[in-house]
């Protein structure tokens, strides 16, 4: 008869765990409903969030109505050329969702990642993605280190991390942000195209991680894809394989 072993490590954070939770009470991020063991999220509200399903562009990941049975690239992505070969999410952008995403951002609900990362991590379930990870790399889309400066984390590297733990995929935090570029909420799609120009780079002593490399690329957010698109553009300059796009929400 086989019997499950618990490892020391293991048994000592579980126990610390739940002294944690006698002390500080956890509870929900959306519902306030009270949780055990350093959960952050309840079941209740795990399955009530807006998860995309398709049918939905293959190229953007933008979710649409109808019977489509066939892949087909949506009205923004049809005339483009892209750089990377697909960018997908598990969550379409709701009250829900951008709650969750702006307490994690902006008010540093860093207690949030593994929850964050739980999610993040369904978006792996693509077939697409299953020659990314057989020795691929995770790379997050960096922040001006003027704005790390003010936000004291890059949510998308904390994701990459998150990542990293669940697919034993190499991280790398092989980009840079060159300029502080303009918050881009308001911007259209060729406005966002233009401020981006040329804002990112390669750090020049992780090319050896980027060369013949597939690569995930990760973000928080996909809206039109511009920051997603120069980044690729970037890793594959720098001979790159090809270049994947993982969020956790499709803005």
């Amino acid at each position: 008869m086989l019997t499950k072993t618990v490892s020391m490590p293991k048994l000592i954070s579980r126990q610390a765990s739940r002294i944690l939770d006698y002390i500080y009470p956890a509870q929900c991020q959306l519902c306030q409903c009270s949780l055990t063991h350093g959960r952050h999220l309840c079941e209740c509200c795990k399955k009530s969030l807006g998860y995309t399903k398709a049918p939905f562009c293959k190229l953007c990941g933008a979710c649409y109505d109808g019977d489509i049975t066939s892949d087909f690239s949506c009205p923004n992505c049809h005339d483009l050329e892209l750089d990377f070969e697909f960018a997908r999410a598990p969550l379409h952008s709701d009250n829900d969702s951008r709650a969750l995403l702006h307490d994690y951002k902006y008010l540093r609900q860093i207690h949030l990642s593994a929850a964050l990362g739980d999610l993040i991590n369904i978006g792996l379930d693509d077939p697409r993605f299953e020659p990314y990870l057989n020795g691929g790399t995770l790379i997050p889309v960096p922040l001006h280190p003027s704005r790390m400066r003010k936000r004291k984390f890059n949510q998308s590297e904390e994701l990459a991390i998150q990542l990293q733990k669940r697919t034993g995929l190499e991280a790398s935090n092989a980009l840079k942000r060159i300029r502080n570029t303009a918050t881009q909420t308001r911007f259209s799609r060729s406005k966002r195209l233009e401020n981006l120009r040329g804002a990112f780079g390669l750090k020049a002593r992780y090319k050896k991680h980027v060369q013949g490399k597939r690569i995930i690329l990760v973000d928080d957010v996909f809206t039109t894809g511009s920051t997603a698109n120069e980044c690729s553009k970037v890793l594959l300059n720098h001979e790159a394989k090809s270049v994947a796009v993982l969020t956790l929400i499709r803005g």
